[in-house]
C-alpha cells in the first residue's frame, strides 16, 4: 500500500521470463497458457487485439520456424476452452520459446509487446483474442 492508501505495482521481471539476451523453452500452463497463431493470421491477429481499448498482455513473434508463429500469452486454463480456427492452444506439457530481452529485436523471436513486468502480470484477454482473431480471418 502506498502512503494514499492505493495498492502500488512491483515492477520486477516476472519468474518466467529468460534473463536478458536468452531464449529459453518456457513450460505454457504454469504460469500462463498461450494461444498460437501462425503466418500472416498471426501478425494481423496481433494487430487487431491491439486496437482493442485497454488491449495489454506479452504477445511474441518467432520468425524463425518453417511459418512465423505469434504466440499470445493468456490466462491459465484458457487452452482447456479454446477452439478456434486458425490457432493453436498451448497449456500443460507444451513449451514456448521466449526471450529475454525485451527491446524491439526483431530480426529472431522477439516481443510484439512485451511483458510489463509487473505483478500481478497482465495476460492476453481471451475474450478480446477471439474477437481479434475473428476479425483478422474475415480481412481481405
Amino acid at each position: 500500500m502506498t502512503a494514499e492508501g492505493t495498492t502500488s505495482t512491483h515492477r520486477m521481471r516476472p519468474h518466467w521470463l529468460p534473463p536478458d539476451s536468452v531464449i529459453d523453452a518456457v513450460a505454457a500452463g504454469r504460469w500462463w497458457d498461450a494461444i498460437a497463431v501462425d503466418g500472416p493470421l498471426g501478425r494481423l491477429t496481433a494487430d487487431h487485439y491491439l486496437r482493442h481499448d485497454g488491449a495489454q498482455g506479452p504477445i511474441l513473434c518467432d520468425p524463425g520456424g518453417p511459418v512465423p508463429r505469434v504466440y499470445f500469452l493468456t490466462p491459465l486454463r484458457t487452452a482447456d476452452q479454446w477452439r478456434e480456427t486458425g490457432s493453436l492452444a498451448l497449456g500443460t506439457c507444451c513449451y514456448v520459446a521466449l526471450t529475454g530481452t525485451l527491446t524491439s529485436d526483431t530480426l529472431g523471436v522477439h516481443w510484439i509487446t512485451p511483458p510489463l513486468c509487473r505483478r500481478p502480470e497482465p495476460l492476453v484477454s481471451p475474450h478480446q483474442l477471439r474477437a481479434a482473431l475473428a476479425n483478422a480471418r474475415a480481412a481481405p
